[in-house]
């Protein structure tokens, strides 16, 4: 999951800034098994895109000046649903200090301020790292506001969030977290697998592993007794868990 939110003390710097153009026809598609390496912004100019995100299983239609943020790493696959549909896609990286937030997901703008930061960029700027830079902070700025709508639909999680944070060690069940925030089982799934990508036990299993490894580094304990601290007790079943991370 990136966890990513802005604000007046956040040391934000883009990296690796990149842009390309492209046209085509329709039904072209194209697959990331893996999601790429960087966050995109996704610029439609002309036509319609769609995007299904496999692991989230939703599906994003993206018309003329519609924006389209994709976090890094999230498989997806795109088809061109008309011909000569032209888009723009911004491309970056982030290194922040003190990152928290939700941004894990993608996050469809439709802004008219949006088609200048857009328009403005060609192909005879598109090598300027400074100018690329300037445009994808403008974007971020809109993200953020888009963002804070998004964020107070997922306000309901809070209590969840927080009691799997603190006391991952401990193996409840989904329904407890569940009536922890008041909601039924099925609902919670499905909210919370749509805030953070993953399901419930799955982003339990991640922090546990991360506290593991915190553990290991220290040199005083076992992988099993750092294993079974954190709320593993199969080795088999860390191991694999481990091994994937």
């Amino acid at each position: 999951m990136q966890d990513i939110r802005f604000d007046g003390h956040l040391n934000l710097i883009i990296t690796e800034p990149g842009f390309v153009q492209v046209a085509r026809k329709a039904n072209h598609e194209f697959t990331y098994k893996n999601g790429k390496k960087w966050y995109s912004f996704i610029f439609v100019q002309h036509g319609e895109l769609l995007y299904h995100f496999n692991t989230l299983k939703k599906d994003i239609l993206l018309q003329k000046n519609d924006v389209l943020f994709i976090p890094k790493n999230l498989p997806y696959t795109a088809t061109y649903q008309k011909d000569g549909t032209q888009i723009k896609i911004l491309t970056f990286d982030i290194k922040a200090d003190g990152l928290s937030g939700n941004f894990s997901a993608p996050i469809k703008i439709s802004n008219p301020e949006l088609v200048f930061a857009f328009t403005s960029v060609s192909q005879e700027n598109m090598y300027s790292s400074l100018f690329l830079s300037s445009k994808i902070y403008e974007l971020l700025h809109f993200l953020e506001n888009a963002e804070l709508g998004l964020r107070h639909k997922y306000e309901k999680l809070s209590p969840a969030l927080q009691e799997i944070k603190q006391q991952y060690f401990k193996n409840e069940k989904i329904s407890y977290y569940a009536a922890l925030c008041n909601m039924s089982e099925s609902n919670f799934r499905k909210l919370f697998k749509e805030y953070t990508g993953k399901s419930p036990i799955e982003y339990r299993n991640l922090i546990r592993i991360a506290a593991a490894k915190n553990l290991l580094k220290t040199g005083e304990l076992t992988v099993s007794e750092a294993a079974y601290l954190v709320g593993f007790n199969n080795m088999s079943f860390f191991y694999e868990i481990y091994n994937k991370d």
